[in-house]
Formats: C-alpha cells, sequence, structure tokens
C-alpha cells in the first residue's frame, strides 16, 4: 500500500475536524498517514514519539485529544497515561490507547489507569480510528 492512497485508506465515518489531536506513536509509516489525514481534516496534529516530547509539548500546548500507543521508547504508553491523569493540566484530556496488545489484562489496565477508549491497531481502519475520536470528542462536549 502506498502513502499515497490515502483516500482508499480513509473513506468513510464520522470523523474530527478543527481539533487538536496529539499523537503519540513511534511507528513513521502510521503517523505520516495519520499526519495526511488530519491535515485533510483541517486537524491540528501535535505528534510526537515518546514521553519526553509528549510532556514537553503538553507545557505550551492543550490539545483535545491523547491517542497513545503502548511499546515506545523509554516511558510506556500506560507510564504516560498514568502520569496525564496525575497532572492538574492534563487530567481533563481524554485519551485513547492505540495499540497491538489485545489481551484481556492490556485493555483492563489500560481503561482503568483512565483511557477512555482502548482500540486494537490491527482490528481497526483509520477511518475507524477517526470515528473512535470523534465519538470521544462529542462524550466530553467538544463536536466537530
Amino acid at each position: 500500500m502506498e502513502v499515497n492512497d490515502i483516500d482508499e485508506i480513509t473513506k468513510g465515518g464520522t470523523q474530527p475536524t478543527n481539533k487538536r489531536i496529539m499523537w503519540v506513536e513511534d511507528d513513521v509509516f502510521l503517523s505520516d498517514i495519520i499526519a495526511r489525514k488530519c491535515k485533510s481534516n483541517q486537524c491540528e496534529l501535535l505528534h510526537t514519539t515518546n514521553a519526553d516530547d509528549t510532556f514537553t509539548i503538553l507545557k505550551s500546548e492543550v490539545p483535545d485529544i491523547i491517542i497513545l500507543d503502548i511499546l515506545l521508547p523509554g516511558k510506556n504508553g500506560y507510564e504516560i497515561l498514568e502520569e496525564l491523569k496525575k497532572n492538574e493540566t492534563t487530567k481533563a484530556i481524554p485519551v485513547i490507547i492505540l495499540s497491538n496488545f489485545g489481551q484481556k489484562e492490556e485493555i483492563e489496565k489500560g481503561l482503568k489507569l483512565g483511557a477512555e477508549k482502548y482500540l486494537i491497531k490491527a482490528t481497526l481502519t483509520l477511518d475507524e480510528i477517526l470515528t473512535e475520536v470523534n465519538e470521544v470528542l462529542v462524550a466530553h462536549g467538544k463536536p466537530s
């Protein structure tokens, strides 16, 4: 699949527009695709690949939502989520975990730590992911 096939990858679904989305993901290919899709939806993408960069950006930017991978260099996504939910400035920002870890224990751990949803990458299209993002935004009073 070519990155230029973005329209084929992202057809359909209700998706967020004009939102500030933080995407914490170290997969370059996936990050490129989501960046293109966010741009086409007039969303601002705050992309990071690790905890240090995530918290540096969060000192000056407040995203509408954070999409968080689990397997990251340095601190893992669970550790990042735990810090986000303990911090007065970031605890109200909704977080969706997007990971390939699909074991029941992993999902329960993410939800217990405060994630709104736990999505499994391999089972969803980009449109389905963005539809889930939009649902969480609407539930938090941030409709597109």
